[in-house]
């Protein structure tokens, strides 16, 4: 007989308490008891998506328009993504389906809100585009890795709440024109102010990165391999002709593939799955003919297109497959 599901979590935020006491109980008495946590977390997921094509299709550095849709968007989903679990908690619902949806759903989320910010803000430079992107990814998926190797989660002081709370102060202020004129006055060496919001998303990936190796007090093998593959995909997307987009789009499919083997590790018990061995074999081999000078245009444009193609693969079947592994606890209404 199996111990019932139960999720591990400690969360040290500052904000959280407060917020959830004073502002999604307001929201939690209006939603229906028969609204399952799994559809709210889904519902809340919506917003991003409509963050991402207005970051993707309707790119306008620092239009107001978008910030307020940001703002409005932000606000929604870091809602959801609180009343799901209140939800499940007052329904007798949480589930291990119900952690895979809201945690890896995440991994997306955040990748999108971090692609949404770059595109406000302008122009930012390639390498700097891909450092920070490999940051969040692998700040992702340590967070999941160290769920499987302690069997619990741990979110710090200052955590993804008061990074969204404060990306949305940021583009509700951007509405009011002497704030605006503010956030793009110079700063240092003709950066504007704003940079300190994506020198502050640096910081936070690192230092989540830090903290949980600090208490894992290891580096496990296929997460180095992970990391390996990944500053070696960071380094031929940034060294190869490929546009921000779909550097953005390979690097969070791996890490999403990868993402998704740790957590179906967790939640139903089995060892540490390694990242997709063709994706890391491929990346070696392509790395090698790179270094060496015979790597051309064509055969970059062949390779990555690709890719991208087996990754898409890969991580619609590992997430169908996971849910379908988990169906049993699926609820289309909550029980009586």
């Amino acid at each position: 007989m199996t111990d019932p599901y139960r999720y591990n979590c400690i969360d040290k935020s500052l904000l959280l308490p407060v917020y959830k006491k004073y502002y999604v109980s307001a929201y939690f008495r209006l939603v229906p008891q028969w609204l399952t946590a799994n559809m709210i977390t889904i519902f809340s997921t919506g917003f991003i998506m409509v963050m991402a094509v207005v970051a993707f299709f309707f790119e306008s550095k620092g239009s107001p328009w978008h910030a307020l849709i940001f703002a409005f968007c932000l606000h929604t989903y870091l809602l959801g993504d609180h009343l799901d679990g209140m939800q499940a908690k007052e329904s007798g619902t949480s589930s291990p389906l119900g952690e895979f949806l809201d945690h890896y759903l995440d991994v997306y989320n955040g990748a999108i809100v971090f692609y949404a910010v770059t595109v406000f803000l302008g122009p930012v430079p390639k390498g700097l585009f891909l450092v920070l992107m490999l940051l969040n990814c692998v700040a992702f998926a340590a967070t999941m890795v160290e769920e499987l190797e302690r069997k619990e989660l741990i979110f710090g002081y200052l955590g993804t709440l008061e990074g969204v709370l404060f990306l949305n102060a940021f583009f509700l202020s951007w509405l009011i024109p002497p704030v605006r004129a503010f956030w793009q006055r110079d700063l240092l060496w003709g950066h504007p102010v704003y940079w300190v919001i994506i020198i502050g998303l640096g910081l936070g990936y690192l230092g989540t990165i830090a903290d949980i190796l600090i208490r894992i007090g290891r580096v496990p093998k296929p997460f180095a391999l992970f990391l390996i593959c990944s500053i070696s995909f960071a380094y031929l997307l940034g060294h190869q002709s490929m546009t921000m987009a779909s550097a953005w789009l390979i690097l969070i499919l791996f890490s999403g593939d990868y993402i998704s083997r740790v957590m179906n590790s967790y939640l139903q018990s089995k060892q540490h799955q390694y990242p997709d061995i063709l994706s890391m074999a491929s990346v070696f081999l392509v790395l090698v003919a790179d270094l060496t000078g015979r790597l051309s245009a064509d055969l970059v444009l062949i390779y990555f297109s690709t890719l991208q193609i087996w990754l898409i693969f890969k991580v619609l079947w590992s997430f169908v497959t996971t849910v379908y592994q988990l169906r049993e606890h699926w609820y289309w209404t909550n029980p009586r």
